[in-house]
């Protein structure tokens, strides 16, 4: 098994400028795995990027980082973060303010909400994508991160980023 495909990439600023707090906490933050023995189910809530290599039922909250589902890995519920990159197993809904990555190795039933959305050849996805939901899904976030008592380091966006028209 590659480096890859056992760690999923997050995606990370490369080159923050220094007036960006919101660059430079994307460089510094933390990474947790749920390693492949682990089985997790209820809410989990984090502030740094987390990578599940192992069993997750519930409701996964990461405002303002990535979450990233290994090969091995099997996802139900749902999963809310800035960008979620899936080689394994998802099933329930994933609501992102960034982006959402499906890759080959990945086997997606439910629910994708994000501004921007990459499919790989040979991934398997069955279910919808609804990108003009975003900002609606993104204050159902704030409210859940509110409603867990939580105060993320980062803020959840108030509206997804747009793009520039090509």
């Amino acid at each position: 098994m590659s480096t890859t495909d056992r760690y999923p990439s997050l995606r990370v600023a490369a080159d923050p400028s220094p007036e960006s707090h919101e660059d430079s906490s994307l460089r510094t933050a933390g990474v947790t795995a749920l390693g492949p023995g682990v089985t997790v189910k209820g809410t989990l809530t984090a502030n740094e990027h987390l990578i599940i290599e192992g069993r997750f039922e519930g409701e996964l909250v990461v405002p303002g980082y990535g979450v990233a589902v290994s090969g091995a890995a099997n996802v139900q519920g749902e999963v809310c973060a800035e960008t979620i990159t899936v080689l394994g197993r998802a099933t329930g809904n994933l609501t992102a303010s960034s982006l959402i990555e499906l890759r080959a190795s990945s086997v997606v039933t439910g629910r994708i909400v994000a501004p921007q959305l990459s499919i790989e050849d040979g991934a398997v996805f069955n279910g919808t994508v609804d990108p003009s939901k975003t900002d609606a899904a993104l204050a159902v976030v704030r409210h859940k991160v509110q409603s867990l008592g939580g105060n993320p380091q980062r803020p959840v966006p108030t509206e997804a980023p747009t793009r520039a028209k090509e």
